[in-house]
């Protein structure tokens, strides 16, 4: 992950009017977009204690911590697409002030047409449409970052929806095949002839591999429409 020791802890912004009667009222708005890849990063770090310290080679803290760092990544993609859209649709444009009001107008009309209607859009949809809408450079979908944020999507898919299968021999899940060689196995399993999914690919591996390309998608949705976002404002450490 990158070096984020320049950042500055910016989670809410504060607004405040009077009232007719004279009293004072104060808005907050919260980007949860931050609180989760702060949550995915911490996972990360407790699984990672576990896995490089001696002990059995299943333990159910690790586990959870593995799966809880895969769905916090992807729950910080997700806000952080939504907080764009939100923000246009709410002209509240502290984050969003360098697009053109052309674009902010387009980013609420495309969002008050689905999200407040229902309508609600897979996240990386989401994420091309803003492109779409602010004339931004497209991602080519079978490179990266795009392709393992999309893989990391699917993992994600498949652990929230999971579906207990019996796996050994020539019996796998799908998901394995399609996450091979994407990221290194948990050596705690490399001498066990457990399958590769999910005891030797759910490690400290995958979760570094998923919280990264999220940040790199991230990072690069951004920088191609040219603002800065507020979990690009906070210190991780």
């Amino acid at each position: 992950m990158k070096d984020t020791k320049s950042r500055k802890v910016i989670t809410m912004k504060l607004s405040g009017k009077s009232t007719s009667s004279g009293q004072l009222t104060i808005k907050s708005r919260a980007y949860f977009s931050a609180y989760h890849f702060k949550a995915a990063k911490h996972f990360l770090d407790l699984a990672t204690e576990i896995e490089d310290q001696d002990g059995p080679i299943f333990n159910i803290n690790h586990r959870a911590y593995i799966h809880n760092s895969v769905l916090s990544s992807v729950a910080f993609l997700e806000a952080a697409i939504n907080e764009l859209f939100q923000d246009a649709y709410d002209e509240h444009q502290i984050y969003i002030n360098s697009l053109a009001p052309t674009v902010i107008q387009e980013l609420a009309t495309y969002w008050a047409n689905t999200e407040m209607k229902g309508k609600h859009k897979p996240t990386l949809v989401k994420y091309k449409q803003a492109l779409i809408i602010s004339d931004s450079e497209k991602m080519i979908e079978d490179e990266n970052p795009y392709e393992d944020t999309r893989l990391l999507i699917e993992l994600r898919n498949f652990l929230t929806h999971y579906k207990p299968k019996s796996v050994g021999g020539d019996s796998s899940h799908k998901i394995e095949d399609i996450l091979k060689g994407k990221f290194g196995l948990n050596k705690k399993y490399e001498k066990s002839g457990n399958p590769d999914f999910p005891d030797k690919m759910l490690g400290k591996e995958c979760a570094k591999w998923g919280l990264t390309s999220v940040e790199n998608f991230a990072d690069e949705f951004f920088r191609r429409i040219d603002i800065q976002p507020n979990y690009q404002k906070v210190d991780f450490d």
